[in-house]
């Protein structure tokens, strides 16, 4: 058992967080109760501090119209937002502790390897996520209209709901007509 003097970091963040997560309110209760809590207690906190601190934040306005194009897709009435943008899939989260983020995997399948999310106006990229990828993700995050036409162009398929792109005006814009207007392109 470890006992921690007030001013540690560990202990800030569980009474910083302990109103909207679990996992600092049951800490915080442990603590109340008996003062200390176990070294894999302090080291879980501990690595939640050190991801929080390898977040990467990045210019407003990019992660904003990534964020503005999830939102619209959203209140259009999509269940599921999804783009295939780049080299990855950017998929919103509906429901849950992290509702809001937008989940970045690496490819176009499920279960690609997780690189990260968009969330708080920053990207906080995992740690299988490499610089390259990093830069990658940000650039795609800066304008996904165009991500999304050099996705069409280049597949010769809808960035948002992976159609094949048929229709005339469709190709010519690299991306599905109804799609355009429910991301806000």
């Amino acid at each position: 058992m470890l006992q921690l003097k007030s001013n540690a970091p560990e202990i800030k963040w569980i009474i910083r967080n302990a109103a909207t997560d679990d996992f600092a309110r049951s800490l915080d209760k442990r603590l109340r109760e008996t003062g200390e809590l176990t070294e894999n207690m302090v080291s879980a906190v501990a690595r939640i501090l050190n991801r929080t601190a390898s977040a990467v934040s990045v210019d407003a306005a990019g992660v904003d119209r990534i964020v503005a194009s999830f939102n619209r897709a959203a209140e259009s009435g999509l269940k599921y937002p999804k783009m295939y943008l780049g080299e990855f899939t950017f998929a919103l989260a509906m429901s849950g502790r992290n509702k809001g983020a937008i989940w970045v995997t690496e490819g176009f399948t499920r279960g690609g390897r997780y690189l990260g999310k968009v969330a708080d106006g920053k990207f906080a990229a995992s740690d299988a996520c490499t610089p390259a990828e990093r830069a990658q993700v940000l650039d795609v995050c800066a304008d996904p209209k165009k991500a999304a036409e050099a996705f069409g162009k280049e597949t010769g398929r809808c960035a948002c709901c992976g159609r094949e792109l048929s229709d005339p005006v469709s190709i010519a814009n690299s991306i599905g007509p109804i799609c355009a207007e429910r991301y806000g392109f």
